[in-house]
C-alpha cells in the first residue's frame, strides 16, 4: 500500500514538473507559458492527461501493434519501478541493496527505447532510438563509476543509510558532483545532449510516430526518470545534520532546486553535437573518472 501511495503522488508530481518546464522556460524565453486551462495553468496537466488518454490510438501498417505498446510500457514500468528503494525513513522493508537494485533497473531502460523506435518501421524512429540507446550505454559507464566514489566513503549500498550520514558529500567531492551532473543531462537525454529530438535532423526522434497513450507513457517515464535521479543527487551529496522532519523538507527542497537547474540549462544552452558527445564521454570523461576513483580508493586505503 505503501509503495502504491509513492507512486500516485510521484504521478502527480511528474504531472506538475512537466508544467513548471513549461512555465520556466517561458519565463527565460520571455513569453507566455501555459495559463489558460485554470488558474495560471494550474490544470493544465488534468487537460492534457484526458486529451493524450482519449486520443484514438493508431499506428503504421507496416508496425506491429502488440510491440508498439510494449515499449512505452517497459519504459513507464521500468521507470516507476525504480521507487521500490524510495529512501524514506517510513519505508517498511528498506532494502539493503538500493544502490545495486537501481543499476540492475536503469540498464533496462534500452530495451524499451529500442522497442519505441524500431516497433513503428520508422526511419527517423530507428535512427533515433539508435542516438538514444548508443548515448545511454556510454554514459552509463561513467554514471556507474562515478557511483562507485560515494560508496567507498559510506561503505554501504543503502539509500536508508545514506540519508542516516551528516557529512554533506558535496563539499567533499565537488569535483564528482560537477561531473555527475554532466552525466546526468547526457544519461536523461536533456539538454544540451537532447540529440534524440533534434528537430532539423530526426524530428522528434523515437516518439515521432507516437501519440495519445503511448506518447503519454513514454512522456511520464523521462520525467520520472529525471525527479528519481534528483532525489539519488539529494541524498548522495546533500546530507546535512538535521533532524528527520527538517532532513525531509530540505530533500524537496533540494530536488526543487536541481529540478528548476536542468530546466534552466535547457533554456539558456545550445545543442551540442553528436559525435563530440561521444568523445568526450569516452576521451575525457571515463579516463578523468577513473583517475578520480583511483584517488578516492588510494586516500581511503591510507
Amino acid at each position: 500500500m505503501s509503495h502504491f501511495l509513492v507512486l500516485i503522488i510521484v504521478l502527480i508530481n511528474v504531472a506538475y514538473l512537466i508544467v513548471v518546464e513549461r512555465k520556466w522556460l517561458g519565463i527565460i524565453q520571455l513569453r507566455q507559458g501555459p495559463n489558460k486551462v485554470g488558474f495560471k495553468g494550474l490544470a493544465q496537466p488534468l487537460a492534457d492527461g484526458v486529451k493524450l488518454f482519449t486520443k484514438e490510438v493508431c499506428w503504421g501498417f507496416s508496425g506491429s501493434g502488440y510491440i508498439y505498446f510494449l515499449g512505452p510500457f517497459i519504459c513507464f514500468f521500468l521507470s516507476y519501478g525504480a521507487w521500490v528503494i524510495f529512501p524514506s525513513f517510513f519505508t517498511i522493508n528498506p532494502t539493503e541493496l538500493g544502490v545495486l537494485f537501481i543499476i540492475c533497473v536503469s540498464r533496462r531502460h534500452v530495451f524499451g527505447t529500442f522497442l519505441v523506435g524500431w516497433s513503428v518501421d520508422s526511419s527517423y524512429s530507428s535512427l533515433g532510438a539508435m542516438r538514444r540507446v548508443a548515448q545511454r550505454i556510454s554514459y552509463e559507464v561513467v554514471f556507474r563509476t562515478l557511483l562507485l566514489c560515494p560508496l567507498l566513503v559510506l561503505g554501504s549500498y543503502s539509500f536508508v543509510i545514506f540519508r542516516l550520514s551528516y557529512f554533506p558529500l558535496v563539499v567533499l567531492m565537488f569535483e564528482v558532483f560537477l561531473l555527475w551532473l554532466i552525466v546526468v543531462l547526457a544519461e536523461l537525454n536533456r539538454a544540451p545532449f537532447d540529440f534524440v529530438e533534434g528537430e532539423s535532423e530526426l524530428v522528434s526522434g523515437y516518439t515521432v510516430e507516437y501519440g495519445g497513450v503511448g506518447f503519454a507513457l513514454i512522456a511520464l517515464a523521462e520525467y520520472g526518470n529525471i525527479y528519481f535521479i534528483r532525489i539519488v543527487i539529494s541524498v548522495l551529496f546533500g546530507r546535512v545534520f538535521l533532524g528527520r522532519f527538517l532532513r525531509n523538507i530540505l530533500l524537496s527542497f533540494e530536488m526543487v532546486i536541481f529540478c528548476l537547474l536542468i530546466i534552466r540549462i535547457r533554456g539558456r544552452m545550445p545543442r551540442y553535437r553528436y559525435d563530440l558527445l561521444m568523445a568526450v564521454c569516452w576521451k575525457k570523461l571515463l579516463p578523468l573518472r577513473l583517475l578520480i576513483l583511483m584517488y578516492y580508493f588510494l586516500l581511503l586505503s591510507i
